[in-house]
């Protein structure tokens, strides 16, 4: 079981460098599923908005069972990467959302080749279930930073609202930890780097103004500058 968690820019860096895996072949060829990942589910509502975050991919081709979901694509779940040259049965299960299953999928793959094929594609629009909450979940990507200066010396953070249409997607911000490693920017969850000695470490929440239980969390690392290190220190 394996789960991938690469956005489509990521992915198709580990594309272009391929990985040698064939006995006797030259370092510029890749195998099947070794190096890439011929298989890209992209997930959608009916107004097609990405709810890739959250949502599990399911690959099943007898006993073998794999499951795949994103934490940096909003849209796409890349998947198969270990095993090209199959085919799948794919479903999509979100909480709120009836499941779907494509069945048959056939992925690229199965011998080694000097240029990655193209990704299946696999097109999944979720429906709500009846019943469902109008406002269903909030993701913040991404799920961690590093702060340094001269590095990433600000941030901003988007929030993912899963929400019915016309429902407000508006979020309260907050921080909690060491607060005095940044300046925070409430209305629109910014954080600014602060230089210190030492290093620091917090949390950055959004939560939903329409239902406060619905929230989520990234991590945030700051980086100190100490003025015993060879790095120059804080002023």
């Amino acid at each position: 079981m394996r789960r991938a968690y690469l956005s489509a820019a990521i992915a198709g860096s580990i594309i272009a460098v391929g990985v040698a895996a064939c006995r006797g072949i030259g370092v510029d060829e890749v195998c099947a599923g070794v190096g890439y990942y011929p298989l890209q589910v992209r997930i959608t509502n009916d107004q097609g908005e990405g709810l890739a975050f959250g949502s599990i991919v399911t690959l099943t081709d007898g006993s073998y069972l794999e499951i795949d979901s994103s934490r940096y694509d909003p849209a796409v779940v890349w998947a198969a990467d270990s095993r090209g040259g199959r085919t799948y049965d794919v479903t999509v299960s979100r909480r709120w959302y009836n499941d779907v299953t494509v069945r048959g999928v056939r992925v690229p793959g199965g011998g080694c080749v000097t240029r990655a094929p193209d990704p299946a594609l696999v097109n999944v629009t979720l429906r709500v279930q009846a019943g469902a909450p109008e406002i269903r979940a909030v993701a913040v990507r991404p799920p961690s930073i590093l702060l340094d200066r001269a590095r990433t010396e600000a941030y901003a953070f988007v929030p993912y609202v899963d929400a019915d249409a016309g429902v407000s997607r508006s979020v309260a911000w907050s921080i909690h930890g060491d607060t005095a490693s940044v300046s925070f920017d409430a209305p629109t969850g910014t954080l600014h780097y602060k230089c210190r000695a030492i290093s620091g470490k917090l949390v950055i929440v959004a939560r939903s103004l329409v239902d406060a239980k619905i929230a989520d969390s990234a991590t945030v690392a700051v980086q100190g500058h100490p003025a015993s290190s060879t790095d120059p220190p804080c002023a």
